[in-house]
């Protein structure tokens, strides 16, 4: 936990919030019971997500009447018996006594004014600081940022569902407009058009804190879920007919993963003559980009795509003019609200839009193409991942620098880049080095974060825990060129989740899970040695042959 103030949380407590916001306290439901509705109601109201999925699954794959109500009363009789069964007395006083830390961690937060907020780090941590602070960096953010737009107070008088009227009814005018030009046919006009639509809602902003290098306190602004609002549907449909055109469009200049990545570099430095002793290796990054892009870029760049001769200009009945002016739409009519307060997004795009990325990613292909141009004529190997890229470099350091330079020029005026030039790099957390014409790569962990953290997971952590367990196995196989670093790496992911709280069983279950899962006999896993791991190393990226072979042929069909 990064602490902010002076405090009065007991060491108890602070114990207890160390085990970070993805810590889900257990029995919670059961001992809630003990106050408001019986267990059995709770259960009910909890089922009703779950047969609303059902639903939709049978729906969407005509299941036959039989074996779906079959399914659905055992799957009733599971929820039951998991959630209705008598808790161990043992099990019952730890929730109770983890219920009583909670309110009393509420009850001191409260007391003293403090706030306790995950960071923005997306990092397994809590921020404990001054509600006050917070709450005045908060709207510093908002007042003194040129992407937002000031547009109207919420009060008695103008209330939010009227704000919401006008914007729906604003975009309703421009669709018919573009229909009236032949720029969409009336189904389209339907399609998009909220007009009609119940349950429909204004975005809302909230901020998470995060340090920067001078241990100041910093805000990051986070939008609510895209979904029910006024932009939904368009972006959504937008996203879904652009993003496999341009995946296939841009898939030789991109990495998918890190593994990608090293996995194509790795090959690339094995053919003769590339990874020389004096090749360096270079990495840039584009800062703020979501944020501070103007849209206006953002469209130019979505242009010069759409008339590519090697994009297919059919689009679904709509022209490359048609998709420009409603995505045009979409960037306009970016409304939320904070502190009683109305605005627009006038410049970037909040991240959790679906649209974001690709129009990010569209717009950095484009402004790589001089670069490109350079690497090509010096036969270097080059790839992006979103706002970061990497590729090697036999030629000057100072016409490269000079290059960038020349880049930078053609960047937004708010955007900045920055690059490192070196035979030892950092790049999707790993670390790149050339030592004397011979690739060597490894996991990197950056010194100024705290050592042994788990990702912050909203839903199901457990599980999401699980999953990024074998995640991060299958990460350092593919990233570490030496079984030495393997191993280092592999004790590394043990002892995060044993600080965790997560027990030696658990640990020792999902080792033994991904050794059974990725060797190829009991005999290599009892001994893992040097060559075991080169054949590990092989099964780990033929995976990422796999998942590209996938989502190539996922693509074909859409």
């Amino acid at each position: 936990m990064i602490q902010n103030t002076v405090h009065n949380l007991t060491f108890e407590q602070i114990q207890f919030l160390n085990r970070g916001p993805t810590y889900v306290s257990p029995c919670q439901l059961h001992i809630l019971t003990k106050s408001s509705f019986t267990l059995a109601q709770l259960v009910t109201k909890q089922m009703i997500p779950l047969r609303r999925h059902l639903i939709k699954l049978f729906t969407k794959y005509s299941v036959d009447l039989s074996r779906r109500m079959n399914f659905e009363k055992e799957i009733q009789l599971a929820f039951n018996e998991s959630f209705l069964t008598q808790m161990p007395p043992m099990l019952e006083h730890h929730a109770l006594y983890e219920k009583q830390i909670i309110q009393s961690i509420k009850y001191q937060l409260n007391k003293d004014h403090l706030i306790l907020r995950r960071t923005a780090d997306d990092k397994n941590t809590y921020y404990l600081g001054h509600l006050d602070e917070f709450q005045q960096k908060s709207n510093e953010y908002i007042e003194n940022s040129n992407s937002f737009e000031f547009i109207a107070i919420i009060n008695e008088n103008h209330t939010e569902q009227q704000q919401l009227k006008e914007v729906i009814q604003s975009l309703d005018v421009e669709f018919d407009k573009l229909y009236q030009r032949k720029l969409i046919n009336k189904d389209y006009q339907m399609k998009f058009s909220m007009g009609k639509k119940t349950n429909i809602k204004l975005l809302n902003v909230y901020f998470l804190p995060r340090k920067d290098q001078d241990d100041n306190l910093l805000v990051e602004p986070r939008f609510s879920s895209f979904k029910n609002t006024p932009i939904d549907i368009l972006a959504n449909y937008l996203e879904s007919i652009l993003r496999p055109l341009f995946e296939n469009y841009s898939r030789s200049t991109t990495f998918l993963s890190g593994g990608d990545f090293i996995q194509k570099l790795d090959y690339c430095c094995k053919q003769p003559n590339v990874l020389q002793p004096q090749t360096n290796f270079v990495t840039f990054k584009i800062h703020n980009l979501s944020m501070d892009v103007s849209h206006a870029s953002l469209l130019r760049a979505l242009g010069t795509f759409l008339v590519s001769p090697l994009v297919d200009n059919l689009f679904y009945k709509l022209s490359s003019q048609g998709i420009e002016e409603l995505m045009a739409l979409v960037l306009k009519n970016i409304f939320f609200t904070f502190n009683k307060k109305l605005y627009r997004v006038t410049k970037g795009c909040p991240l959790n839009l679906p649209i974001t990325d690709l129009l990010c990613n569209i717009y950095l292909h484009d402004w790589q193409m001089s670069l490109l141009r350079q690497i090509r004529l010096n036969d270097s190997f080059y790839g992006r991942y979103h706002n970061i890229g990497f590729f090697t470099w036999n030629a000057s350091t100072d016409y490269l620098e000079r290059l960038f330079d020349e880049l930078q020029q053609t960047l937004d005026s708010d955007i900045k880049l920055t690059t490192f030039i070196d035979t030892r790099v950092e790049f999707l957390n790993a670390v790149i080095e050339n030592t004397k014409g011979i690739l060597e790569t490894h996991v990197y962990h950056n010194p100024n974060e705290q050592l042994f953290l788990l990702p912050y997971a909203k839903n199901h952590p457990r599980l999401r825990h699980r999953q990024w367990f074998r995640y991060a196995l299958i990460r350092a196989g593919q990233y570490c060129s030496s079984f030495e670093d393997f191993e280092d790496e592999r004790r590394y992911i043990e002892m995060s989740f044993l600080t965790n709280g997560y027990s030696l069983d658990f640990v020792e279950y999902h080792l033994r899970q991904f050794n059974s899962k990725f060797f190829r006999s009991e005999y290599q896993i009892k001994d893992i040695n040097h060559h075991t791991y080169r054949i590990l190393r092989h099964e780990l990226f033929r995976l990422i042959d796999e998942q590209k072979r996938e989502l190539i042929e996922v693509q074909q069909l859409q």
